[in-house]
C-alpha cells in the first residue's frame, strides 16, 4: 500500500476526489439545499459512512468542493495574468481566463454558484463573507494577488494607465458582470460564456482607457 507524505494512500485519495465530484454534480444538478451527506453518498456510489470517514459533515464536504474549485480556477487565473505587464492587458486576461475557465468548468461552475447563493456558516456568514474575513486575517500573497482585480486596476489607476475611477467600485462591478455570466449558466448550459467575456473586456477596456493627452485638451 503506498502511502504519501501527509499520511492519506493513494486509494484514499481517490476516493475522497470521488466523493467531492459526486457532491459538485448534485449540487449544480439539484441545488445545495437538496445535496444531504446520504445523496451525495448515493451519487458517489458509496455508503454514508464512507462519506463521514473522510469528511466531518456537509460543512466540511462543501468546503473541500470549494477548495478543489476555486485551486483549479487559481492555477488558471495565475498564470493568464502573471504573463502580462500592463495592467490593461492583466486585467484583459483575467476577464478572459475567468470566461475560459466558466466555459471548461460548468458543472464545478452552476456548484460553486449554488454554495454562494445558499451556504452559511456556523455564524452565519456567507461565503464570500467569510473569504473576506479570512483575507482580511490573512492577506493575499504570491501568486494569489494575481487573482485579485482590485489589484489589477490600484496599478492601472497609479500608473494612469486607467481613468481615475474607485477601484474597490469597479472590481466589485467586474465580479458581479462575471457572476452574471455563472447564474446564466445556471439558466442555460449552453451559454455562449466566451461571447459575453469578450463584450465584457470590450466594455472595461473603453470605461478605464485613458484619452490622449491631445483629446482631453480639446
Amino acid at each position: 500500500m503506498t502511502v504519501r507524505s501527509d499520511g492519506e494512500t493513494f486509494t484514499e485519495q481517490a476516493r475522497r476526489r470521488q466523493i467531492v465530484d459526486a457532491a459538485i454534480e448534485l449540487i449544480a444538478r439539484e441545488g445545495f439545499v437538496g445535496a444531504s451527506v446520504a445523496r451525495i453518498a448515493a451519487e458517489a456510489g458509496v455508503a454514508k459512512s464512507a462519506v463521514l470517514y473522510y469528511f466531518a459533515g456537509k460543512d466540511a464536504l462543501v468546503a473541500a468542493v470549494v477548495g478543489s474549485v476555486m485551486g483549479d480556477a487559481a492555477v488558471a487565473l495565475a498564470g493568464a495574468v502573471r504573463a502580462e505587464s500592463s495592467a490593461l492587458a492583466r486585467l484583459q486576461a483575467y476577464i478572459r481566463a475567468n470566461c475560459a475557465y466558466l466555459d471548461t468548468h460548468r458543472t464545478a461552475s452552476v456548484a460553486m454558484f449554488e454554495i454562494m447563493t445558499s451556504f452559511r456558516t456556523t455564524d452565519g456568514l456567507r461565503l464570500d463573507q467569510a473569504a473576506q474575513r479570512a483575507v482580511e486575517q490573512e492577506p493575499v500573497q504570491g501568486d494569489q494577488v494575481f487573482l485579485d482585480p482590485q489589484a489589477i486596476l490600484d496599478q492601472g489607476v497609479r500608473s494612469g494607465e486607467f481613468s481615475a475611477v474607485d477601484p474597490l467600485f469597479t472590481k466589485n462591478a467586474l465580479r458581479g458582470a462575471l457572476d452574471g455570466a455563472v447564474a446564466e449558466l445556471a439558466r442555460d448550459p449552453d451559454y455562449d460564456v466566451i461571447g459575453y467575456g469578450e463584450q465584457l473586456v470590450a466594455l472595461f477596456t473603453a470605461a478605464l482607457r485613458t484619452e490622449p493627452t491631445e483629446r482631453r485638451s480639446q
